[in-house]
This record gives C-alpha cells, sequence and structure tokens, in this order.
C-alpha cells in the first residue's frame, strides 16, 4: 500500500475514535487511567492491573475498554469495581480484530472499490479515476468492466471505516451499575511477551564490588506507562498449551534506558519479588534497564580446583589437564550483600591500580541473603597438571583397584592451592595417599595440594571401588 492509502487510513483511524456509541454504551481510554500496576515475571509472562474511573448510570450498562496488551490471554481477564453496589459485569468480550490495511480490503471483498492514479502527460499529470470490483486480495484481484486486473497500479479509495474494526484491542464488558457517581474499575489480566533478567558485574580488588541491573524485555507490541512494576524472580506453574491470542512478535530493537532508582524487595508466597517506585515508560520492542543492587567491601576468595573421574573399566591415558578457576563469596549478611540476588548472568574483572581485565563470566541462580556464592569464571593459564593412571588391578568381575599420580605446574609469582576433586563411583575406598585428603561426599574426594611459585607438587593415590 502507499503512502496515500495510510493517509487515508489514519483520518479513517480519527473518524472511529471520534464515533460515539449508542446511550447504553460507555467507552474507557486511558485518559481515564488513575494507574497502572505491572507483575512481571521471568517466563514471558506478566500480570496487568489497569486502575481507571468512570461516571456510568444506573441500568444495564455496555462498558468499552480500550488500549489493553496486545498479547492478552482472554480467560484471565477480571473487571471489579472498588464502589459497593458499583458496575458488575456478566458477559465480556475481546474484541481483537485491529484496523490494519489488510483487515480493511477483507471487508470489502465482493465490493465496489475505486483506484486512482496520476499518469504523466504533456502539461503534467492528471488524475485517472476507475471503479471496479474487488475480488480477492493479497493481491488484489478487481474487475474493471469486462477485464479482471491483478495487483491494477493506484491507490485505492474506500468509502467509509466497518464499524467491527478497532484501532487497538478493545475488552467489552456488558453489566449493571447501580452507583450513578464516579467510581474507579479495574481489570486485571495476564499478558504475553514480557520477562526480565539480571545482569552482575563484579570487580575484584583487595575487595570485592558488585552491580546488578535487571533488564525488563516487552515484546507486547504494546506501550506501558507503569506507576507500580514489581518482578518476581521463581518459577510460577502454569497450563501447558498454545495461547488463546497472540500477536506476531516483531524483532526487539535495540534501544535501552536507564533508571539509577533502587527497588524495594519483598516476599510474595515462595516467590521474591522486587518492587521499583516510580513511574516507568516500558515501550514496544523495547529494553528497559533498572537498577537492582550496589555493594561494595564484599570479602571474596579465588581458588584452583581439578575435577577428575577415576576409571574403573580398564587403563586411562595421561591427561594434561587446567584447574578451573574459581570466585567465592562467603554467605555472610555482613559481608556487604544483604538481600537475595534473582538469577542472572555475573561478569567478573580484574582491577590491578590502573587497569581492569575481564577473567570471565558465568551463571548464577537464585541467591538468598547470605547464601555462599560460587562463581566459575574459566581455566588457570599458568597453573597446568599431568594426571597418570599408575596401576589399574582387577579383583573379580565388580571390583578393581586404580592408582593415580598427580604433578600440578604453577608458574605463576605466588604459590597456590589447588584443590583435586577425585570422583569415585560406586563401593569404594582409599587404599593410600601420599597426601592427606577429606571425603566431601558419597563420590568426591579432595586433596588440597599447595604448589610453590615456579615451581611443582605431585600426590599420589589409590582406590579400591566395588559394584
Amino acid at each position: 500500500m502507499n503512502h496515500l492509502l495510510t493517509t487515508f487510513l489514519t483520518l479513517g483511524i480519527v473518524a472511529l475514535a471520534a464515533g460515539v456509541a449508542n446511550a447504553s454504551q460507555f467507552e474507557l481510554g486511558i485518559e481515564g487511567r488513575t494507574s497502572l500496576a505491572l507483575t512481571v515475571f521471568n517466563s514471558n509472562l506478566v500480570v496487568v492491573r489497569d486502575h481507571r474511573e468512570v461516571v456510568l448510570p444506573t441500568g444495564e450498562v455496555e462498558l468499552v475498554f480500550t488500549d489493553v496488551a496486545r498479547t492478552i490471554l482472554p480467560p484471565t481477564v477480571l473487571i471489579s469495581s472498588a464502589a459497593s453496589r458499583g458496575f458488575s459485569a456478566n458477559q465480556q468480550n475481546y474484541r481483537f480484530d485491529l484496523l490494519n490495511p489488510r483487515s480493511l480490503l477483507e471487508r470489502f471483498v465482493g465490493r465496489k472499490v475505486k483506484y486512482s492514479k496520476y499518469p504523466r502527460q504533456e502539461e503534467g499529470y492528471e488524475k485517472v479515476l476507475r471503479e471496479g470490483i474487488l475480488l480477492s486480495i493479497n493481491p488484489e484481484i478487481v474487475k474493471f468492466g469486462d477485464v479482471l486486473e491483478v495487483a491494477p497500479e493506484g491507490t485505492i479509495f474506500l468509502p467509509y471505516i466497518p464499524d467491527d474494526l478497532n484501532t487497538s484491542p478493545t475488552l467489552v464488558f456488558k453489566g449493571e451499575n447501580q452507583k450513578s457517581s464516579k467510581q474507579e474499575l479495574m481489570v486485571r489480566y495476564h499478558a504475553e511477551g514480557f520477562g526480565w533478567g539480571a545482569d552482575y558485574a563484579l570487580t575484584l580488588e583487595k575487595k570485592a564490588s558488585l552491580n546488578g541491573w535487571v533488564t525488563v524485555r516487552n515484546q507486547s507490541n504494546s506501550d506501558f506507562a507503569v506507576d507500580d512494576l514489581i518482578l518476581v524472580a521463581g518459577d510460577v506453574s502454569q497450563n501447558p498449551g498454545e495461547p488463546i491470542v497472540m500477536a506476531e512478535m516483531q524483532r526487539m530493537g535495540s534501544t535501552a534506558s536507564f533508571d539509577s532508582a533502587g527497588p524495594v524487595a519483598s516476599s510474595p508466597g515462595d516467590y521474591h519479588a522486587y518492587s521499583f517506585p516510580g513511574q516507568i515508560q516500558l515501550l514496544k520492542n523495547d529494553m528497559t534497564q533498572l537498577k537492582l543492587v550496589s555493594a561494595d567491601g564484599i570479602r571474596y576468595e579465588k581458588s584452583y580446583r581439578l575435577a577428575s573421574l577415576a576409571q574403573r573399566y580398564g587403563n586411562q591415558p595421561a591427561q594434561e589437564l587446567s584447574p578451573a578457576v574459581w570466585i567465592t563469596i562467603e554467605g555472610s549478611r555482613g559481608n556487604g550483600l544483604k538481600e537475595p540476588l534473582p538469577a542472572g548472568n555475573i561478569r567478573v574483572y580484574e582491577r590491578d591500580k590502573a587497569s581492569e581485565t575481564f577473567i570471565g563470566e558465568s551463571r548464577i541462580g537464585h541467591t538468598t541473603a547470605g547464601h555462599r556464592i560460587d562463581i566459575s569464571v574459566g581455566r588457570a593459564f599458568d597453573i597446568s597438571a599431568n594426571r597418570i593412571q599408575t596401576s589399574f588391578q582387577r579383583y573379580g568381575e565388580r571390583e578393581v583397584e586404580v592408582g593415580y599420580r598427580i604433578e600440578i605446574t604453577n608458574d605463576k609469582p605466588e604459590s597456590v592451592v589447588v584443590s583435586l576433586e577425585e570422583q569415585l563411583t560406586g563401593d569404594w575406598a582409599i587404599v593410600s595417599e601420599s597426601h592427606g585428603g577429606t571425603k566431601r561426599d558419597s563420590m568426591t574426594y579432595v586433596f588440597e595440594l599447595k604448589v610453590p611459585s615456579q615451581d611443582s607438587a605431585e600426590l599420589e593415590y589409590s582406590a579400591r571401588l566395588r559394584w
């Protein structure tokens, strides 16, 4: 469609919006809104609470409630009045047939339409107007007299906008009103196309600092000026199945807005909620970032861990390995982190004097206040391990004894401690060990091996396994 049709449609939309319904019908648009609250979950779900004021006559009323989310789930809609003996609905309808070029042309299939074009003449352009019957759309097939034309050239002119087309998704409530003065109505519904996630930046010096932001994604194809935004961390149970109504999702835009106000935490049921004060604009196909946490003076430890499996099925070749690097924040409420943290990505930076280096990225789960946080940031570059199976002896079909020698080489300018986490399965026991270890759980035996700077250290052990 060209710009002339677009202009015509725009004028038609204005005319439609200005239309006055019959005596028993009242339109309640966003000009009557008193507040809008959104509760956004991690799982592509938002609960909308839309409060609007209206004055209705007593008796039977049809209330047209406009400007709702395009991805609304109609079975979740509920309307209620704050006033006693106020409006009470006994029937509700959801009108999703929106005004657009395709829906408009569909209404005129089999009817007369006019096409205009401006061919160039010797003295300029001349308007040519033709009238035909629209037989089909996409592409348009029009009968002009005895001739059929496919996708004819020109701009379509239509005489009116059908009454059953809406400029935005609309809820229609039919019911009875017993209060003639002003009352506040609340419409609550669920919609799809919303989600949020957390991202953190942990900067390591003598102590660490943590900054966290949440990113709210609005792919509902609707704009929201929110007065009360709540983000809920945790997974809620939802019935499976396709949504009843779902607008086509567009690609997310690249714009992002930022807000420095901090959240207020609360705990509804078995979930954790973060409430953000002040009005927040959540525009369609936008990402909005809000500050979640800022903390300094966090005590942490860096550790090196090497997890290996003791082979019980036969001989095992030598392995050249690198320990994993972990950053651990101890779970103390006095350690600078007083609030629970929602799950999210965490990026770790190491600062040395004026320089700062990105050393790795990981993901943390939902973390309660005071709970220990373990962050894996990659593999050590200056620490290497050579793990050799030194013996394998079978004592029947389901019993073996295996031995290993693990040599750790440290090229760093300081000494390190490497945790060797040996994974053993079945009914097992350590037969011999050159360094004392600790049984962490039913399948993990841990050796803490101190390795001097620019040097190496060695561990040998053997274990018997039954299964």
